[in-house]
């Protein structure tokens, strides 16, 4: 029997590192792990972390890609000051296995597990590695990855997600005598887009006047009551929601998702199975959102669509586009081999505490 199931998840800043990092928390916990987490004092990790169940620790940690000379100039004090914090972290959760999910908060944790000789792992979810894996992926025991990527060392497991999003069913299933209105699903991401919030409610509306259209609009909570007032006296029939918790029942309304692409969301629609139009984020560090849709028209599972011209593009798409080219799109991108990233992080821990036993 093993006895040392302890692991701490490092992630922090976005949902893209935050989601797939309490994906993998809940499932360690479902097989006996006691979870920990380092997080920033003001992210939102802070609020989405269950804290009643999971240790969370904030450590003080600022991004500096985008952030000026003067960000950069302040990189090694910032860098000195949150590694020794993470060491005092670690050594107090004492952790068997320390898992980071990318991103700034990442590399004090990774130097201070790898100086305390704790086994490293680090898991990215773009297909374009950011700076601070790039650097982790040099040190760390094991690297993982949602997509195939720029770095020749990470084996492709996919992105973690919550479990039950693999139990949708197959396009086919769910498009089964399905009439009436073509249903869109807008997601903004964790944040929710404002940009999409602006252009969209204007474009839904000139659709509407050629084909009966039905909309699932999540804002995200900063944007809620700004988007009420751009759909209010639009003839739209829509349902505006701040935060999607029943991601899954969404999946299997929708018949096009309208979206940008970070990581997770790309990494969905693979599972799932669902036609989408994706407006890639332009200032995403590396441009990263544009690979990451790239690997969805690649495989001919929906279209791209750049922000500087989303308002005729996309209006005209929408215009086009039928049920039908939905369900091919759909069956095209769904994932023939499912992959179930958490399970393989899960196995590769479990091999590593029976070598230490």
């Amino acid at each position: 029997m093993i006895n040392n199931k302890r692991i701490l998840i490092a992630a922090a800043g976005t949902g893209g590192h935050i989601y797939p990092g309490l994906a993998l928390a809940e499932y360690f916990q479902k097989n006996e792990f006691k979870v920990s987490w380092l997080g920033t004092p003001d992210g939102m990790e802070n609020h989405l972390v269950d804290k009643n169940k999971i240790q969370f620790s904030p450590i003080w940690m600022q991004g500096v890609r985008g952030k000026g000379v003067l960000r950069w100039l302040k990189l090694p004090l910032l860098l000195t000051y949150a590694t020794i914090q993470a060491f005092i972290a670690i050594r107090k959760l004492n952790p068997s296995i320390v898992l980071v999910m990318g991103g700034y908060i990442s590399v004090p944790v990774a130097i201070a597990a790898k100086i305390m000789r704790i086994h490293l792992i680090i898991h990215e979810q773009n297909a374009l590695v950011g700076l601070s894996n790039r650097v982790i992926s040099m040190i760390a025991n094991v690297s993982f990855s949602g997509f195939k990527t720029n770095v020749k060392n990470m084996k492709v497991i996919g992105n973690p997600i919550r479990e039950e999003i693999y139990k949708t069913r197959e396009p086919l299933g769910r498009f089964y005598a399905r009439k009436g209105s073509l249903r869109i699903l807008v997601l903004g991401g964790s944040l929710g887009a404002q940009q999409l919030n602006n252009y969209l409610p204007k474009i839904f509306e000139i659709v509407n006047k050629t084909k009966r259209i039905t909309v699932i609009h999540q804002s995200g909570s900063k944007h809620y009551n700004d988007l009420i007032n751009n759909y209010k006296k639009l003839n739209v029939e829509v349902d505006i929601i701040d935060f999607i918790h029943d991601m899954d029942k969404k999946y299997e309304w929708a018949d096009l998702i309208i979206a940008r692409s970070g990581a997770l969301t790309v990494t969905e629609i693979c599972e799932v199975g669902i036609a989408s139009i994706l407006i890639p984020y332009p200032y995403a560090v590396d441009n990263h959102q544009l690979f990451n849709a790239k690997i969805i028209e690649e495989k001919k599972g929906g279209y791209i669509i750049k922000q500087e011209s989303m308002e005729n593009d996309l209006m005209s798409l929408l215009i086009k586009i039928t049920r039908k080219e939905c369900l091919n799109m759909a069956t095209n991108i769904r994932s023939k081999k499912r992959q179930n990233a958490s399970q393989e992080i899960l196995k590769h821990c479990m091999k590593v505490l029976a070598h230490e036993k």
